[in-house]
């Protein structure tokens, strides 16, 4: 009489009851991860969403200090008023400007939307230059100046930023050399449309191009 074989579906059914306890086991365990990440995003994005007030931050970045300070009503990068560049014995002179922005300054200049109440500024080498900007309008805008000494101010900028109504106080010392520097608001489409000037040091070194109502536009040949 032959013995029956012995049935492997008990076997195989506490097999796959085991396997799905894992991976129900495994899944949950993935889901609070999944959960526990997503939360705390959500609390740092949160965060990030709240405006900073009177905070200062302080990165370094080769040679020199990146210094930014930031809140509610804009921005500050790369203030500098002690660290003289390598070629400047001392401050030659001091200067405080006042630069307004608005919409009401671009009038005289057809095509222009935006603009600076001054498009020109002359000092001498070697200068302290504390500037105050003052943006009239609702929208942010800025005032950068490039090219300067990358071994204080980092990517060689000088930046004031400021929010609708709001006013920045930054300030800088400029190099020895003759050199005439690029000022301009860096949000889209507001150099285009007439948010450009130029710093002379000393003689500068020409006129840039496309500066409203002292050079003419940039033209390719």
């Amino acid at each position: 009489m032959n013995k029956k074989k012995p049935s492997l579906a008990p076997i195989l059914i506490t097999t796959l009851m085991m396997f799905d306890t894992q991976v129900l086991a495994e899944t949950i365990d993935h889901s609070q991860h999944i959960q526990k990440a997503e939360t705390e995003h959500a609390h740092h994005a949160k965060q990030e969403d709240k405006p900073v007030m009177n905070h200062d931050m302080h990165q370094h970045h080769g040679h020199g200090d990146h210094h930014m300070s930031f809140d509610a009503e804009g921005m500050v990068m790369n203030s500098n008023d002690s660290e003289l560049p390598r070629d400047c014995a001392k401050i030659s002179e001091d200067y405080k400007i006042t630069v307004k922005a608005g919409i009401h300054y671009s009038h005289p200049f057809p095509g222009n939307i935006f603009g600076f109440d001054q498009h020109e500024i002359k000092v001498k080498p070697c200068s302290r230059l504390e500037v105050t900007f003052v943006n009239e309008d609702e929208v942010r805008h800025q005032w950068m100046v490039h090219d300067l000494p990358r071994y204080i101010y980092d990517q060689g900028m000088f930046h004031l930023e400021a929010a609708g109504g709001a006013t920045k106080t930054g300030t800088f010392i400029v190099p020895s050399d003759h050199k005439t520097y690029l000022i301009h608001c860096d949000i889209a489409q507001h150099m285009e449309k007439g948010m450009k000037a130029q710093l002379v040091v000393g003689k500068g070194n020409g006129d840039l191009p496309s500066v409203p109502g002292i050079s003419g536009p940039w033209l390719k040949p």
